[in-house]
């Protein structure tokens, strides 16, 4: 006899291939699904960006540090690096009472500097309605004013769908001289704004 009652049927070479090919398939499958994954990004996905680490001499700096230089209470300036958004355009009506000009009130602000490339502009269009909100950032980000400088360089806001924030290098000052004049409710806000007069870095391109 070639063998007993308690050993195992003998198997034969085409059965000991079948579970070793299913084997190789499927880790082919799933290769396959990996790299699909991989390439089959959507083409807004936010990556993170390569700021120069120089700016008119000053060091670039991201803007958790440049919060702390805020917390300070310097007015020197500073070139900080981030993603930049700009708000929704809102009618600003005359204000009742005289505001700062650039630093003081709703309008003066031109956006968020931003610690990480987030979404925080969201518009909708559906049949016959349009809304739009805005939503804070979850990492850190301070608010803008423009004292010169312009924002032409920014990415438009999308008439529907969510906000691509730029990636940017703005050189400007927390703490402008100008705050002792705002609105005693208002100085705080005033003070810790952060005040552009420089663009020096967006988007890969300098001084745009």
């Amino acid at each position: 006899m070639t063998g007993s009652r308690g050993d195992p049927p003998p198997v034969s070479d085409e059965g000991e291939r079948v579970p070793v090919s299913v084997a190789w398939i499927l880790l082919a499958a799933l290769a396959a699904a990996l790299f699909l994954t991989t390439q089959m990004r959507a083409p807004d996905t936010l990556e993170t960006e390569v700021f120069p680490a120089l700016a008119s001499g000053l060091d670039v700096v991201p803007v958790a540090d440049a919060i702390e230089v805020r917390e300070t209470g310097a007015d020197t300036d500073v070139a900080v690096s981030g993603w930049f958004q700009q708000p929704m355009v809102i009618e600003c009506p005359a204000p009742g009472i005289p505001l700062v000009p650039v630093i003081e009130g709703p309008c003066a602000l031109t956006g968020w500097l931003m610690g990480e490339p987030e979404s925080v502009v969201h518009v909708s269009v559906e049949a016959n309605s349009r809304e739009h909100w805005t939503t804070s950032a979850s990492g850190p980000s301070i608010e803008t004013v423009f004292d010169g400088p312009g924002s032409a360089w920014a990415n438009p806001l999308r008439q529907n769908g969510d906000s691509v924030p730029t990636s940017v290098v703005l050189i400007g000052h927390f703490n402008d001289p100008r705050v002792a004049a705002c609105q005693a409710e208002n100085q705080a806000e005033c003070r810790d704004r952060f005040v552009v007069t420089v663009v020096a870095w967006a988007d890969g391109v300098e001084n745009p």
